[in-house]
């Protein structure tokens, strides 16, 4: 049971962390750090539920952004450092006392995300002010026409990047303030909470030295071995 609680924690931390893209400079008020709510729309409470991450930080700084998920009592830590300069991508999964990287350039990022299946983007004339901020809503169907379409909130707004060229939802327009994600017959939902303006440190975007380099592959059998075990 021990072992089942601690994947479940692992899948949900890696799954989180997927979400929200930007990729242009910002004019004025260059950093600071939007904290998300995340929860799970169609779990039943449970002491697993209990155990899942609730928040997600991300920071940014520049044309740099550091996403962070943390499960309950830090058992499980999955973060994502964007270079948009660059179009690279670091993921970093903190999994008891393994603690491993691994970075990907632009075209293995899409062929990574490529497993997750592709989205046919249907835009809508509504719109939702989350945060504080006019967001637009679009619907992302999924190949498969019985699983629901994901709405997604998007705003140019805040005066972020619009880019989301990292992500599942690369096609669109806008920093990300409202979405769901579908993976491993887990839904997720993101939701902006807050805003703030802020200085950021330097190495928040730097891998702490105590982090293994593997490669993208290796990453990938990894997350494929705890799926398949907690599935």
């Amino acid at each position: 049971m021990k072992t089942r609680l601690l994947n479940c924690i692992v899948v949900l931390c890696i799954l989180t962390s997927n979400g929200c893209g930007i990729g242009e400079k910002l004019e004025s008020k260059s950093e600071g750090v939007i904290v998300y709510d995340i929860t799970f729309p169609f779990e039943q409470p449970s002491v697993l539920l209990d155990l899942y991450p609730k928040e997600m930080h991300v920071h940014f700084k520049g044309n740099k952004m550091h996403s962070e998920i943390r499960s309950s009592y830090d058992i499980l830590n999955s973060d994502f450092i964007i270079d948009h300069d660059e179009r690279s991508l670091i993921q970093m999964l903190k999994n008891m006392s393994q603690r491993n990287y691994t970075t990907f350039g632009e075209k293995s990022l899409g062929q990574w995300l490529e497993q997750f299946g592709r989205f046919r983007f249907e835009p809508t004339q509504e719109t939702l002010t989350i945060a504080g901020y006019i967001c637009e809503k679009t619907l992302a169907h999924f190949d498969d026409p019985a699983i629901a379409p994901i709405a997604i909130y998007h705003t140019k707004g805040i005066g972020l990047f619009n880019d989301n060229w990292w992500n599942q939802f690369k096609g669109i327009e806008g920093f990300l303030f409202g979405y769901e994600i579908e993976q491993f017959g887990k839904r997720m939902r993101f939701l902006a909470r807050e805003v703030r303006f802020e200085a950021v440190e330097d190495t928040k975007f730097n891998v702490p030295t105590n982090y293994k380099s593997i490669s993208p592959e290796e990453m990938n059998v990894q997350l494929k071995n705890v799926v398949e075990e907690f599935m």
